[in-house]
């Protein structure tokens, strides 16, 4: 036993004893009043004056000796010279209350274990052999008694042995009793620190994973939610408590039911949906469906588990674009080459025949039109040769902010640029320069920046910004326009050749620009709300490494504004 259980426990003593004390004379008061109002029970009263002299002198001696064995065996010791005088006022060795020499040894057991229990137990003995050996006793109310060794040493003999017995046999049994008491209260304790530590344990393992996981009812209200699923959906513990599922989660109403249909057949279900967080992030979340069980199997509710998988989706979307645009691009080579040196001959004879017959009226209006259609289909074989083949990549060190300037002065000389439109430049630094090719950098600016334009019929403002990333190594540079906006079917195409939204264009502007920022090892963001605008945003590395050792990564859709 430590000091401090030992201390607490001596505490609880010395307050039942005050408890015995008082009530003992409580009762001698009703005794003199009610049977004997004649005579005194002065020696009762005289020894409840020293037990609670006892006790202040323990309360005195208790800042210095607490929780040692030496302030449990002085109070013990004390507590059965109490027993002996108040065995003395009532009859000695006829008393009736000669068991009390019993409370301190079992007390002495809980408190000093076998062997303090036998000391007190053998000063006990002690005392009541010197009690009724060397002098006369008193009964309660100071009758003299007339018992000695010398008038009846046979029974003085028997009390001594009996209570010795009795001593020692209580010693002993209480003794393994508060062992055993002491042994349980060990193993109960060690087995609450293991049903703790084991607690602990899942909880920390719940708080930890990365997934979220919402436990429910049978009903489908929620009850919990880890830290993870905190992280993902913005949803509070509040939040969930008391809600169905299929709110939380923006479930159809119903699917909770065709959900439970389907855990019938299977033990587990899983389908993934787009979800709204509560900051107004769309997410496309997996979620995994099972039942709850307890340790008996009786179902408790359901578990969803459920993983952010926006990045994987945008990657999946990635790998398919890529597929069809290599299969476009081998294709479109091929289509340039077989189409391009008719079409040269079809223009250089009708230029021929222009200039050689010089035709007027209906005649002439049909040769400019071939010779339109012509420049345009030109135009479109150029883009197709540039979405197939870029031509080698020659990167260079180059200022963006110069460049943008310059793309800026020319935009504004141009057809898209037309009354009502502004454009503003941002950047965070006077200079910015990184590797990169300035020729195919100046068509990616170019074309997001002339559909932005296009994409404000009605006139608005192009701002165009530049800034580094928080670790130095990449450069973003933002095009937002003011415009009509895209709904996600449309952001979903925006990337994908032959998708183009304005009437004039080949379709092929946006999925050149992604060509070319993934030759640079960049990635591409597009962040549109329908007429609301469009943020297209461009992320380069600050030093270029070879083109072809560059991860291809494109994240269409994004946090929506």
């Amino acid at each position: 036993m430590t000091p401090t259980e030992r201390e607490a426990r001596l505490g609880w003593l010395m307050i039942f004893r005050v408890v015995v004390v008082t009530t003992l004379l409580i009762s001698a008061f009703a005794i003199e009043l009610l049977f004997r109002p004649a005579e005194t029970l002065r020696p009762l009263f005289l020894m409840a004056a020293a037990a609670y002299g006892m006790v202040l002198l323990y309360a005195v001696f208790h800042r210095w000796l607490k929780g040692t064995q030496w302030f449990v065996y002085l109070q013990l010791v004390g507590d059965s010279l109490v027993v002996t005088f108040f065995v003395r006022i009532t009859g000695g060795l006829d008393s009736p209350v000669s068991f009390l020499y019993l409370v301190p040894v079992a007390v002495a057991a809980l408190l000093l274990h076998r062997g303090g229990a036998l000391t007190v137990a053998v000063a006990s003995l002690g005392f009541y052999s010197g009690l009724i050996l060397l002098a006369p006793g008193w009964d309660l109310f100071g009758t003299p008694s007339t018992v000695s060794l010398r008038h009846d040493p046979g029974r003085v003999v028997y009390f001594v042995l009996a209570h010795l017995g009795a001593m020692l046999a209580v010693a002993l049994l209480s003794s393994y009793l508060a062992e055993r008491f002491r042994a349980q209260g060990r193993e109960l304790v060690e087995r609450r620190g293991a049903v703790a530590r084991l607690q602990a344990l899942n909880e920390n393992i719940i708080e930890s994973i990365n997934s979220g996981l919402i436990t429910t009812d049978l009903s489908g209200k929620g009850n919990f939610i880890n830290r993870g699923g905190a992280e993902i959906t913005g949803l509070s513990q509040v939040d969930v408590e008391g809600r169905h599922v299929e709110e939380l989660l923006g479930l159809a109403a119903g699917q909770l039911h065709e959900i439970r249909r389907k855990l019938l057949a299977h033990r587990r279900f899983r389908f993934e949906k787009w979800f709204e967080t509560t900051d107004g992030r769309r997410i496309f979340m997996g979620i995994a469906v099972s039942n709850l069980y307890d340790k008996t199997g009786h179902p408790l509710g359901y578990i969803l588990i459920f993983q952010d998988l926006t990045e994987i989706h945008a990657l999946e979307q990635e790998v398919r674009l890529h597929e069809r645009m290599v299969a476009l691009g081998e294709m479109a080579a091929g289509m340039a080459h077989e189409l391009r040196n008719p079409l040269a001959a079809i223009s250089g004879s009708v230029q021929y025949l222009k200039g050689d017959l010089k035709p007027s009226g209906e005649t002439l209006d049909l040769m400019d039109i071939i010779l339109r259609e012509s420049d345009r289909l030109e135009q479109a074989i150029r883009d197709f040769l540039t979405f197939a083949r870029p031509g080698p990549f020659a990167s260079e060190r180059i200022d963006l902010v110069r460049l943008l300037e310059d793309q800026v002065k020319l935009l504004r000389k141009s057809r898209e640029f037309r009354d009502g439109h502004a454009i503003e430049t941002h950047h965070t630094h006077e200079t910015m320069y990184c590797e990169i090719d300035a020729n195919r950098m100046k068509q990616v600016f170019w074309n997001l920046a002339t559909n932005a334009l296009k994409a404000m019929p009605d006139g608005g403002t192009l701002s165009i910004e530049a800034a580094w990333s928080a670790d130095d190594r990449h450069v973003e540079v933002g095009f937002i326009d003011q415009g009509v906006g895209m709904d996600e079917e449309q952001q979903s195409k925006y990337f994908q050749p032959f998708s183009s939204s304005f009437a004039e264009g080949t379709g092929l502007g946006a999925a050149i620009v992604y060509r070319l920022v993934e030759e640079h090892g960049g990635r591409i963001h597009l962040d549109s709300d329908k007429n609301r605008g469009t943020r297209v945003s461009v992320e380069l590395p600050r030093a270029q490494s070879r083109p072809e050792a560059q991860p291809r990564q494109v994240a269409v859709g994004g946090a929506r504004r």
